[in-house]
């Protein structure tokens, strides 16, 4: 897979272990399944790039003389997947700022209990706990509560918060191996379009020889043959 060819220009064999990379890389960023919409999307581009990167691992030209055409596509195919992964690894970013964000606003929610044993109404309160809007718009007057209403406030903020800690943790990861993915479904699309073309240099140069020992389309082990200059005698 990774081995180096020698009827290959260096680009081509670079490519190939470059696609190795890719495909290892991008299997990792399918965890993006678990991350949302965005993650989705880059875990079928991963998909994506492990077609691309196995075509040169399983496929790839023997020769110059085969030909560029796998590189070019699995080139194209591997800047089309990076490209977007990329992109996806960004999204997924802003979506964990969001989320943690709303983690954040949810906690102030119990933040208007307190202890207290009258209210602004000069009630006395039992369970000696309060509440104050805290995002009323004007000033807002303590009224009594109950150490029960407080309770259930904190076991949900609690259980939200363990549930959105989880989903920004796979996020996360996910959001990693995109970036990665990406950054290296990008470098080797453009591994594999430099080595379509130094493969297409590669055979014109070949075919120039050939006319210029007038080959005619003679291979390389009739053109290494001395000429017979003198005829045959019968």
């Amino acid at each position: 897979m990774c081995s180096d060819n020698p009827k290959l220009p260096k680009e081509a064999n670079k490519a190939k272990c470059v696609a190795v990379a890719c495909f290892v890389f991008s299997v990792f960023s399918m965890i993006g399944f678990a991350g949302g919409t965005a993650g989705i999307v880059g875990a079928l581009c991963g998909l994506l790039a492990c077609v691309a990167s196995s075509i040169l691992m399983c496929c790839a030209p023997k020769s110059a003389k085969d030909g560029g055409c796998k590189f070019t596509a699995a080139g194209v195919l591997l800047l089309i997947a990076g490209i977007i992964q990329l992109i996806m690894g960004s999204i997924v970013i802003f979506q964990i700022a969001t989320l943690v964000n709303a983690v954040s606003e949810s906690s102030s929610d119990c933040k208007g209990y307190s202890t207290c044993t009258v209210d602004d109404g000069a009630n006395l309160c039992s369970d000696n706990y309060c509440f104050k809007d805290p995002d009323a718009a004007s000033p807002a007057r303590r009224e009594c509560a109950t150490k029960h209403d407080y309770d259930s406030c904190k076991g949900i903020h609690d259980f939200g918060s363990a549930i959105m800690g989880a989903a920004v943790f796979i996020m996360g990861i996910a959001a990693g191996f995109l970036f990665i993915a990406g950054t290296l479904n990008t470098i080797g699309g453009a591994y594999c379009i430099k080595a379509k073309n130094a493969i297409a240099r590669a055979g014109h140069g070949s075919e120039s020889l050939e006319h210029a020992h007038g080959g005619g389309g003679l291979d390389s082990t009739q053109l290494s043959q001395p000429l017979d200059l003198y005829p045959r005698i019968q």
